[in-house]
């Protein structure tokens, strides 16, 4: 190698860890969740950033590695998915949005935001694996990522209309999981319900809504 190109191979290799370690956290939580394991969860990470290492020339805009990452990760991901035949597929969806028609037709509604808000790591990562893939990675990367519906689409590959009707319906399937099982969790009614309380905060700006784009 010469001098030009181990300079010129030093920087490339700056660059790309000034893009990329900010958001390897954020990254290994939503591999975390989408494996068995931690450990499963690191490899998931490690193979991304090879990948990304190789096509790094390929990122044309710098603002836009967040979701360039996401998108790598969740082909890994995909990937791996498709090797061990697991998806997510652990309840019924009809029964799950049944469960919370019946819930918010109630005097206890379930506010989305409301209910997110209060459960911890552990429990949203339960609730998340209990939904199917495509539902719950457009609610996470909308509603907890933050990312906005057209580089969702970019993302998943899908059309921005199936982007927001899936985080729509993921949503629902969240909630319905959620109401199942608060009992579990020990969520009460005063913490799923509060309808007027809870919508009063959201109009107020003190209450954490979910991201409409």
């Amino acid at each position: 190698m010469t001098p030009d190109s181990a300079s010129a191979f030093a920087l490339r290799q700056q660059r790309y860890e000034d893009l990329v370690r900010p958001h390897l956290d954020r990254l290994l939580g939503f591999a975390a969740r989408r494996t068995v394991s931690f450990s499963d969860a690191e490899d998931a990470v490690q193979d991304m950033c090879v990948r990304a290492w190789s096509a790094f020339d390929e990122l044309r805009d710098p603002a836009r590695v967040r979701p360039w990452l996401f998108s790598i990760l969740r082909t890994v991901l995909s990937d791996a998915f498709d090797r061990t035949g697991r998806r997510a597929r652990l309840v019924q969806m009809s029964r799950l949005e049944d469960v919370h028609e019946q819930f918010v037709s109630t005097d206890t509604d379930v506010v989305f935001a409301e209910v997110v808000a209060r459960l911890d790591e552990e429990m949203l990562r339960l609730a998340l694996d209990a939904i199917p893939e495509d539902f719950a990675s457009a609610v996470e990367l909308h509603d907890i990522e933050g990312f906005k519906y057209h580089e969702i689409a970019d993302i998943v590959g899908v059309p921005i209309g199936t982007v927001m009707s899936r985080i729509s319906r993921g949503r629902r399937l969240l909630a319905g999981v959620i109401v199942e099982r608060r009992q579990q969790w020990a969520l009460g009614a005063t913490d799923l319900g509060r309808r007027s309380e809870a919508r009063g905060e959201l109009r107020s700006g003190h209450g954490r809504a979910p991201r409409t784009s």
